[in-house]
């Protein structure tokens, strides 16, 4: 168990410090602070335009900043390891596959929490210009963009695990990303016949961004929950795979 939880951690910090040994992390850093401060308070008019204690603009344009972010952040997670010849010898660590990918993912989500904190400033801001922020409404809205994030993170896991090519490996998971978020979003600008009734539920259900919205007005709901943790699962799963399927190739 010791040797397994050690190469965990040497996964884990091997992750962290090519993240934040390199300049990548604090250009995504600033990036992730400015753009969607910038569509808050000067786009959409933020907190002074809705005159409230409140952060649901910028959680509710949050899974969009995700659809470009988290793709740029993870295309070479395990592209970049085949293009360096450096996957063979990340598995020489003694724990197994999905161990590697769990160190992995983690010091991915790790790095994405750092930038969430970074925008706590935002509500304690609010809380000082208009008073009475409601802190129970943002723990809902925290827990949803960390969930929100593991999935975004295990869907491009899995994309880059593909293919040797950077730019393949964040095409497609931005176009993955966008798709699975966008679908929720039909069923309010296309009429569905009665009897595709099924078809406009499957849409809502199966979107990204419309499982973030309970999450988004501060309400946590099991069911959302749920969905995130099974994306995650799923995409764990094909991750391995195509892990496994180096062994072959």
């Amino acid at each position: 168990m010791n040797n397994i939880l050690g190469g965990l951690l040497a996964i884990y910090k091997k992750e962290i410090h090519g993240y934040f040994y390199s300049p990548i992390a604090y250009i995504f850093l600033f990036i992730f602070i400015m753009i969607p401060n910038f569509l808050l308070f000067y786009v959409f008019g933020g907190i002074f335009q809705e005159n409230t204690a409140s952060m649901r603009m910028f959680f509710t344009i949050l899974p969009i900043v995700f659809v470009i972010f988290i793709p740029c952040l993870n295309m070479g997670s395990w592209s970049q390891e085949k293009n360096m010849g450096t996957i063979e010898l990340l598995f020489t660590f003694p724990v197994s596959e999905w161990m590697v990918l769990l160190g992995k993912f983690l010091a991915s989500l790790t790095l994405i929490l750092v930038y969430l904190l970074s925008t706590c400033v935002i509500p304690i801001m609010t809380n000082i210009l208009l008073g009475n922020f409601d802190f129970g409404q943002i723990v809902s809205q925290y827990i949803g963009a960390v969930l929100l994030a593991g999935a975004c993170i295990s869907i491009t896991f899995f994309f880059s695990s593909l293919t040797k090519e950077l730019i393949i490996s964040f095409l497609l998971g931005l176009t993955v990303l966008l798709v699975l978020n966008i679908i929720g979003l039909i069923p309010t600008i296309v009429r569905f016949a009665d009897w595709l009734g099924m078809v406009k539920q499957i849409f809502i259900w199966s979107s990204l961004y419309t499982r973030f919205e309970s999450f988004s007005k501060g309400i946590i709901d099991s069911r959302d929950i749920l969905y995130y943790l099974g994306v995650i699962g799923v995409f764990f799963y094909l991750n391995l795979r195509s892990l496994e399927s180096r062994k072959w190739s």
